[in-house]
């Protein structure tokens, strides 16, 4: 029975595989692409390409080229791909992707479609030399031929050019008769012929297209002077009597912006010597790079000449340095006047040596410096105003105009400088004291340049002196690169300003006058005596003392006659000396009666009674200029209860 069973569950297993195995064959799915043009193809026109899948349900077919998609999607199982003008390449490779997964692919090559657009010929007196760019990639060349032929004359092969810096050159040397009629125009065809077959390309060109001027391969002199240059080989001039179009190239060393490019029309004389001129820059001193082209009027230009170097000649400098608003500093400790100014960049100095004069204009102050931005005046008298103008210098020599800065009387107008108070390295805030003199004053000027890192006290050659207005007596440099010197000045609509001033890093804001100091001195001492007086007398007020006489140790009898004397506030002596057998009474309160007393008083005669120390009455406290009473204790005793 186990045997059985065992049996039966194996043949079904064998049944469900079999089962499986034939679903899975009827489901295997199958893709194939095939390029419909074949397998090579020609630039220029149209290549298909066709992708098919069996077995698909629903699945996206897509043609991938090289790694782009390029075709619709399909759901249908079939995908046609097309490219119109596909480029020339040695393989081109095409994908089927089913759900982006790749399937199968094909690859094809493209060949090149004969198309040039660059063929010339000139006459070279025995031949015609014909030229063009190759139109095929790298990997084609040795796969492809050139001939060219002229009207129905035998065809000449093409070579590749020597000229190294024209590999992609070809030449043709079509021969031709000098002594023959020169024809109006000339036909050219030029084959090419490569493993997908031949092909033909026709060109005219008439005989004034073929004058293809060339440049002497020998080395020329040339001949510079301030506004012209000119270039001479030795050799014929071929095409005597005819305009010459000349197209010149300068290429700045340093400076795309300079550089230009212009035509000249050029007279052709017959001589022994081919010569070419051009007008230089206008920019003095600087080197440029040369390149030149040439052609006959109608023809195709020449080659272009190998570049050279041409230094412009030094000339005078473009224009006169421009003075800063306001640009002007004075030190009276010094009796130094500096002037400031926008300084000529190297193009404007046209030379070598470049320097800025600066003078007075009675000339009695020359100063003559070689920093970009300012000069020193020496000796400065600032009782009178004066007019400096200033000149850019090289080694040709001064500008030919010249700028002025009118300095006004700078001892006449103090009131209108500014002072210098504080300058806050955290929050970079520059403060100062504004003039005292606020009739047609506009504002300030703020100065600032970076910092010289050899002289401390000014402004680094290769930077210039930004300037900016201001209406308060702050400005804040937050914004500013580097370490900067900074500067301000009153400005005002007459023109008469104290100059500028310079941050030091010390507080310029002046002392308050004498005469104030020695006030200011006066009441202090005045304060300080009253505070003196003041504290002497509260001092004196307080030392209050009550003066005593001297109290022997032992206790002394006074004879106070027959009764005693009374005073207001004060004890009997009897309470600390003796028993008294007296009452005591106090001159504004009964007087006491007690029992065990009045037996005393009895016993005792009486003795007449003593007149009372005041008839008056009196207060019950005690002063100062009183007499005190006898054996008292020398305690001050309040006053009875009322």
């Amino acid at each position: 029975m186990g045997s059985r069973t065992w049996m039966s569950h194996l043949v079904s297993l064998t049944l469900l595989a079999t089962l499986m195995a034939r679903v899975l064959a009827n489901n295997e799915i199958n893709c194939e692409i095939q390029s419909l043009n074949g397998s090579s193809w020609r630039s220029g026109t149209e290549g298909v390409v066709s992708c098919k899948c069996e077995g698909v349900q629903g699945q996206k077919i897509t043609v991938r080229r090289q790694r782009t998609l390029e075709s619709t999607d399909s759901y249908n199982g079939t995908v046609i791909h097309r490219d119109a003008n596909p480029d020339n390449e040695w393989e081109r490779r095409y994908e089927c992707l089913l759900d982006g997964m790749s399937q199968v692919h094909v690859c094809v090559r493209v060949y090149a479609m004969l198309n040039v657009t660059d063929f010339l010929c000139r006459n070279v007196v025995y031949h015609l030399m014909c030229t063009f760019s190759r139109v095929e990639n790298a990997n084609f060349e040795k796969r492809t031929h050139y001939q060219l032929a002229m009207g129905m004359a035998r065809p000449v092969d093409c070579r590749k050019s020597e000229d190294e810096r024209n590999r992609r050159k070809m030449e043709c040397a079509v021969p031709i008769d000098p002594n023959s009629l020169v024809p109006e125009w000339r036909v050219f065809r030029l084959m090419m012929r490569d493993d997908l077959g031949n092909q033909t390309q026709e060109f005219r060109r008439t005989e004034l297209e073929m004058r293809l001027l060339k440049w002497s391969k020998q080395n020329y002199t040339m001949i510079q002077t301030p506004n012209k240059t000119c270039l001479t080989w030795n050799g014929p001039i071929i095409y005597p009597n005819q305009t010459i179009e000349l197209n010149v190239a300068f290429r700045h060393s340093r400076l795309p912006s300079l550089s230009r490019n212009f035509t000249v029309l050029l007279e052709r004389d017959v001589g022994v010597l081919d010569q070419v001129c051009f007008g230089n820059p206008p920019e003095g001193n600087q080197l440029f790079y040369v390149s030149l082209r040439r052609r006959l009027r109608g023809s195709p230009w020449s080659e272009t000449y190998p570049e050279f170097g041409l230094t412009t000649n030094a000339s005078l400098p473009l224009r006169p340095p421009k003075f800063l608003v306001n640009g002007f500093s004075h030190d009276r400790t010094k009796r130094e006047l500096k002037v400031y100014w926008k300084p000529l960049n190297e193009l404007e100095f046209n030379g070598a040596e470049q320097t800025y004069v600066a003078s007075t204009r009675d000339g009695t102050k020359v100063s003559t410096t070689k920093d970009r931005m300012y000069a020193v005046f020496t000796d400065w008298n600032d009782t009178h105003p004066a007019t400096v103008s200033v000149w850019s210098s090289n080694v040709v020599g001064r500008s030919l105009e010249s700028n002025q800065l009118e300095v006004p009387s700078l001892s006449a107008i103090r009131h209108r400088r500014v002072y210098l108070e504080s300058y806050n390295k955290t929050t970079f805030i520059l403060s100062w004291q504004g003039p005292e003199d606020l009739r047609n004053f506009t504002g300030y000027i703020i100065y600032w340049c970076t910092l010289s890192s050899k002289v401390h006290d000014a402004c680094d050659e290769n930077s210039s002196i930004e300037t900016t207005f201001a209406s308060e007596p702050t400005f804040n440099f937050s914004g500013m690169q580097g370490v900067i010197r900074m500067a301000v000045a009153a400005n005002y609509s007459d023109g008469l300003t104290a100059g500028m001033r310079w941050w030091s890093g010390d507080n310029e804001v002046p002392e308050k006058p004498h005469i104030m100091r020695y006030v200011q001195g006066i009441v202090a001492l005045l304060v300080l005596g009253a505070i003196v007086v003041t504290f002497q007398k509260m001092r004196k007020m307080a030392d209050i003392r009550v003066e005593l006489p001297d109290i022997d140790k032992e206790p002394t009898e006074i004879s106070l006659g027959s009764e005693s004397l009374f005073y207001p506030a004060n004890v009997s002596p009897e309470k600390f000396y003796g028993a008294v057998s007296r009452s005591v009474r106090f001159a504004a309160e009964e007087p006491t009666v007690r029992p065990d007393l009045l037996l005393d008083e009895q016993e005792m005669p009486k003795q007449p009674p003593m007149p009372q120390a005041f008839q008056y009455e009196t207060d019950q406290y005690v002063t100062m200029g009183a007499i005190s009473a006898p054996c008292v204790d020398g305690y001050i005793k309040p006053p009875p209860v009322r």
